[in-house]
């Protein structure tokens, strides 16, 4: 059974459904994230198609993107993360991309920018790797605490986001904010409690299902609560960005 209830957490880590609130102390950033990939997703055909997803890790969107012709995944070794729990096709130094010129009709790349030591050319070779009016979805924090230290180094206003891309020679289409002020503040105090008691208590594993259920999720339903009735979109956790070559 907990290995059962871990697998059902894990599941709703990137792709939470509505319930997902009650275990999943980030609900609100995560749902945020996956509503903007599923959005993007449900807008094009892929048939036929080869995408790549840069900065893969484990893949957590690929099912989105069925139909597809290629699904094929980039990182880097490290980071933070433990290899053998990212489900990569090719590793990769973090900076150039060893694949042919205009090879792919989109390309990915989610919560990986803030990470990347020279951003420019992270942009440049994705627009390199980019078939000639191929489409780039990316996403990135605006608003979060220092995360996989220490390789986190930048957070872009949308017009840093526009000027980079420019610089790259893409042109931005669109960019959306994935939650309004009071759900970013939701979602700050949620993942600053359920953090620091983690960090705390005795026996945090087998607290943390009760952390995230009694104080975690009524903060972030009273937060999705007052974005809903007080909409403000000033603040937001994480800027979603579709671009064109």
């Amino acid at each position: 059974m907990p290995g059962k209830i871990k697998q059902i957490i894990q599941n709703n880590f990137f792709r939470p459904g509505w319930y997902s609130v009650l275990i999943n102390p980030y609900f609100i950033a995560r749902r945020g994230l996956h509503k903007q990939i599923k959005d993007f997703s449900s807008s094009q055909d892929f048939s036929g198609r080869k995408i790549l997803d840069v900065g893969c890790g484990q893949k957590p969107y690929q099912s989105l993107f069925s139909g597809a012709e290629q699904y094929f995944g980039i990182d880097i070794e490290g980071g933070g993360h433990y290899d053998g729990a990212k489900t990569v096709d090719k590793f990769y130094d973090g900076q150039h991309i060893p694949l042919a010129d205009a090879s792919f009709d989109y390309v990915i790349c989610t919560q990986v920018l803030e990470h990347a030591a020279n951003p420019t050319l992270m942009l440049g070779e994705i627009a390199r790797v980019l078939k000639p009016g191929g489409q780039l979805f990316l996403t990135m924090p605006f608003v979060w605490s220092e995360h996989e230290i220490p390789f986190d180094f930048r957070r872009f206003t949308r017009y840093e986001h526009a000027r980079l891309l420019k610089a790259s020679g893409l042109e931005m289409v669109t960019i959306q904010d994935t939650t309004g002020f009071f759900r970013t503040i939701g979602q700050l105090s949620s993942a600053f409690i359920f953090e620091g008691l983690s960090r705390h208590l005795p026996l945090r594993h087998a607290f943390q299902p009760l952390i995230a259920l009694m104080i975690c999720a009524p903060i972030q339903i009273g937060a999705i609560l007052l974005d809903w009735i007080f909409p403000n979109r000033g603040l937001t956790l994480d800027y979603a960005v579709r671009a064109r070559k």
